[in-house]
Formats: C-alpha cells, structure tokens, sequence
C-alpha cells in the first residue's frame, strides 16, 4: 500500500501523505546522495512508519504470563 500521492510541480515532484498534511519535493534532495524521487519516497515511508503506523509489541518485550521473548 502505497502510503503517499505524487504530483508534478515547478520541475520537480511532490510526495503528499495520505494520512495528513506532510508533503515533500524532489527538489528538497541533494543529487550527490542517489536518486532524489528515492530519496523522497523514502523519507514519505519513514513518516507513514513513523507517524501513522501502529507500532507492534516489541520482540523483547514479556509475554503475558511472564515467560520472555527472544
């Protein structure tokens, strides 16, 4: 599930959220670090993970009844 809308804007493309207001631009990204769509889609992820994902239990933490994970 694609968690971001992309549109073309003044020579660049920006990444909304579906979820909120965040958005990004291609042309907010350096070339010497890859790709600057990556770049973007990446950093939108990030925020979908972030900000709007549940995070699950983590793996460390007890069970119910007090045996551990691992």
């Amino acid at each position: 599930m694609r968690h971001y809308t992309t549109e073309p804007m003044n020579g660049g493309i920006t990444f909304k959220c579906v979820s909120c207001e965040h958005s990004v631009s291609t042309l907010d990204y350096d070339t010497a670090n890859g790709n600057r769509r990556t770049q973007a889609a990446k950093a939108m992820n990030q925020h979908s993970a972030e900000s709007h994902i549940p995070s699950s239990r983590p793996a460390s933490m007890p069970f119910s009844d007090g045996r551990n994970r691992y």
